[in-house]
């Protein structure tokens, strides 16, 4: 079974986590999560599947950015 470790900004709600989960069981299937708040993050989420990375932080959105504008 994958173990997801979900990062996030802010601790999410109960609903927030079911929903997002839900959405995660379509890719995943059965999946353990593990979640953490690292308050360094502006805002988004990190989730960590073991092989990959899918950041969606405010960061890392910011950083595609300033690359496609000095390119």
């Amino acid at each position: 079974m994958t173990k997801l470790t979900i990062t996030t900004s802010v601790v999410l709600s109960d609903e927030e986590k079911e929903a997002l989960e839900k959405k995660l069981a379509q890719k995943y299937g059965k999946f353990n999560t593990e979640y953490h708040v690292d308050d360094e993050l502006i805002g988004g989420i990190i989730i960590f599947d073991g092989d990959k990375v899918y950041d969606g932080t405010v960061r890392s959105k910011l950083d595609r950015m300033r690359e496609q504008l000095y390119k």
